[in-house]
């Protein structure tokens, strides 16, 4: 539900749908360009309300606030999280994260949101939001949990996230988010007497728990041991307002569909990556990895484009992986390093490796040398004391 980005197991006996583990968006999906402004747009208006300069706002996200606007320009996970960072940090207050979630609502969503409003049953609800979690372009994983009588959507750990530049007041922004998110979408389908028992916080109270209080309409409590809004587990048998088992089906189709597409775009930057390494030293063009994989070389490119890298850029990362593999644990020289990373001299190999790492070839063996001389010192002398004794 909101953002939800997590790997759903179907319900066991005991435990109703419960995620039994997270996942997160990999740096690829992170910058793959799929999703509709609609999340953009809304942070963009809440900070022209409290005062922010658009442009600073989009500073880095190669958009500008007409962009932004376009409904059909397509965004990635990464853009809004380099938006909501701008924000967090010009913005005098804490509560920015529950301003930007209780404006996101159904409608912000597209299929997936008609998805959830259309769902039969609360429990429908709850297996829309899991199933077809990836439409929503979220930043973090979640999971829900069916605890005796209670519905429970769980929110991560920082250390269960993966995410760039991310400190506490991005975190916590991203946290509140969600919950402010929660509420929005379940009032939407469920009705405004929809509302949770509680909601826990892991972190200390912040300046702004009373604001809080009124948007969660419930009981708040901090320095608890998870984040978690928890519901009357009695609401899963309810019948959304909305409830329409024929546009139900139709419409968790077209998200099956959608879902079918991202998973094959996704899968495109992989299997490239994958032709450029089966085989060290040999790096087909791309004209012959798009004929592998049943494509033009323009469709290629464009699908790359979409998930926000190129041909270029997956060849250079192979080879320097490659390079830093091979200088950290073979003897090979440079020149025969060179030669097997498919460059046609020496000193372009060097110059390439020295953009890539800020050290030359040399530098980086020595350092690496340095780092591991202890430990190699010792192994020397364990060795010579077998030989020896």
């Amino acid at each position: 539900m909101g953002d939800p980005l997590n790997t759903s197991l179907p319900p066991g006996p005991s435990h109703g749908l419960l995620a039994e583990r997270w996942s997160e968006p990999s740096t690829l999906t992170l910058t793959a360009k799929r999703f509709a402004p609609s999340k953009l747009a809304v942070l963009l208006d809440t900070a022209l309300e409290i005062g922010l300069d658009p442009a600073s706002v989009l500073a880095e996200t190669g958009l500008d606030a007409e962009a932004v606007r376009n409904p059909f320009t397509l965004t990635s996970p990464l853009q809004f999280l380099t938006a909501a960072r701008n924000a967090v940090r010009a913005y005098p207050g804490t509560d920015l994260g529950l301003r930007v979630g209780s404006k996101l609502h159904a409608t912000s969503y597209g299929m997936f949101g008609y998805a959830l409003l259309c769902s039969e049953t609360g429990r429908h609800v709850a297996d829309m939001g899991m199933r077809y979690h990836r439409l929503a372009n979220g930043m973090i994983p979640i999971r829900w949990v069916h605890e005796g009588d209670l519905a429970s959507w769980i929110f991560p750990e920082p250390g269960l996230l993966k995410l760039p530049e991310l400190d506490d007041a991005l975190y916590r922004f991203l946290i509140e988010l969600q919950f402010a998110v929660h509420i929005t979408l379940l009032k939407d389908v469920m009705g405004p007497w929809f509302t949770p028992v509680r909601a826990s916080f892991a972190y200390a109270e912040p300046a702004h728990a009373a604001h809080t209080v009124h948007l969660l309409e419930c009981p708040v409590a901090y320095d608890q041991s998870r984040h978690a809004l928890s519901y009357p587990a009695a609401w899963l048998s309810k019948t959304p307002r909305m409830a329409n088992p024929v546009a139900a089906a139709q419409v968790s189709a077209e998200c099956a569909k959608l879902m079918d597409e991202l998973r094959f775009q996704a899968n495109i930057t992989q299997r490239v990556y994958q032709e450029l390494t089966r085989t060290p030293g040999r790096f087909p063009d791309i004209d012959a990895i798009a004929e592998n994989l049943g494509l033009t070389s323009r469709t290629l490119r464009r699908k790359l484009e979409a998930d926000g890298t190129t041909y270029s850029e997956l060849l250079a990362s192979v080879r320097k992986a490659l390079a830093i593999d091979y200088l950290s644990t073979t003897l090979l020289s440079t020149e025969d390093i060179a030669g097997n990373l498919g460059f046609s001299d020496p000193v372009s190999f060097r110059h390439a490796f020295r953009r890539w790492t800020g050290q030359s070839p040399r530098e980086f063996r020595l350092n690496r040398s340095a780092l591991s001389g202890g430990a190699e010192a010792r192994t020397d002398d364990a060795r010579s004391a077998l030989v020896t004794s």
